[in-house]
């Protein structure tokens, strides 16, 4: 669902006049959790996150948009509107928006359309989720401790098979380890995510690129365990099934073969990058449903931020850039947000409330 809203941005004075080489973070006052009014949003500018990293990522996005074929940007089943050149006019104006040019001393209300994704009416209509590289221990042989193999994908067209089989050996001894970790849930967290980082003991690292899966649909262990009984809390989180499998070892191979999918990796010298082919950038890549949202899209949204208690402290508006793929439930707005890698990427995917308001942005019409 989408509507239109009418935003009515202010500038901040003392640091809306940014510079290509200046962009930086900008300090959040206390005042960014604001409310629709009828048909309109009041937002000052000072709530919106500018970084470097957030000009790079746009630049990034033109270049894409000019080289790619429209049909490429949505899946076989969106049926919205689909302009390509106006996706191109959008991040081109933000990024004069963000050099602090001339011609864009306008408010950014004033400069482009809004669209709200979900209900507006609703409070936080739209899910997060934050997505990270995650980092595995790995060593290139097998030992006693180091037991689990990493996969790179079997060639042909034959069926691939399942996870349990897989975890029971059918793959081995036939040259596709990659390298073997002491880490199960690490892994299998790691084919969740799609890539990862691989650490071995020397230091060296090498990042594992997605290969290939086979076509057994995925499960979600944290519901196989809830439903169980294994997991008696609504929190289905990551660190919530870690740490349960952690103190019942005796039920790993059964909750992770109760996900049947399986993802194959292959080692790559290139940056990680997302499903439209583009680097991505921690706080500013987000994962979509392209038959909902088309790639090259620039969202605006609101995510409330979170103290180590959980409590939400303060609100803050980014820019993302719809550039990687997910799947989500028919009529459910779901956004995924890269957070970066390893532990840092982990504990940042945390932060943020896992729900607020968001708002596809387009060049004025």
């Amino acid at each position: 669902m989408q509507r239109k809203i009418g935003l009515t941005i202010g500038l901040w004075l003392l640091s809306a006049c940014y510079t290509a080489s200046a962009v930086e973070n900008t300090p959040k006052p206390v005042h960014c959790d604001v409310q629709i009014q009828g048909s309109s949003l009041n937002l000052d500018e000072a709530c919106i996150r500018k970084t470097p990293e957030l000009r790079r990522a746009l630049v990034d996005m033109a270049v894409y948009l000019q080289s790619t074929d429209a049909s490429k940007l949505t899946a076989p089943t969106y049926h919205g509107p689909m302009d390509k050149q106006r996706l191109i006019n959008t991040v081109e104006q933000l990024v004069t928006w963000l050099d602090g040019k001339s011609s864009s001393k306008k408010p950014l209300g004033q400069q482009f359309d809004f669209y709200a994704l979900g209900d507006p009416q609703d409070k936080r209509p739209v899910q997060y989720g934050g997505y990270f590289t995650p980092q595995l221990a790995v060593q290139a042989h097998e030992s006693a401790e180091y037991r689990y193999p990493l996969y790179a994908k079997p060639k042909g067209d034959a069926t691939l098979p399942s996870r349990r089989e897989i975890m029971q050996g059918t793959l081995k001894g036939k040259g596709l380890e990659i390298a073997w970790t002491n880490d199960p849930i690490g892994y299998y967290f790691m084919q969740v995510q799609g890539s990862g980082l691989i650490r071995f003991p020397d230091g060296k690292t090498q990042l594992l690129g997605f290969a290939g899966k086979n076509t057994q649909a995925y499960v979600s262990i944290g519901r196989y365990m809830q439903d169980k009984g294994y997991l008696r809390t609504d929190n289905l989180s990551n660190t919530a099934v870690r740490q349960w499998l952690k103190l019942n070892p005796d039920k790993l191979d059964e909750v992770l073969g109760a996900n049947p999918s399986f993802v194959f990796f292959r080692p790559v010298k290139d940056v990680v990058r997302s499903a439209s082919t583009l680097p991505v950038i921690a706080g500013h890549t987000a994962s979509v449903d392209n038959s909902m949202i088309p790639f090259g899209s620039v969202l605006l949204v609101e995510l409330p931020i979170r103290d180590n208690n959980g409590k939400i402290v303060q609100h803050e508006w980014r820019l993302l850039l719809a550039s990687d793929r997910r799947s989500d439930d028919q009529g459910v707005v779901r956004i995924g947000i890269y957070t970066g890698e390893g532990e840092t990427g982990r504990l940042e995917a945390q932060r943020f409330f896992p729900a607020g308001r968001a708002f596809l942005l387009q060049s004025g019409s």
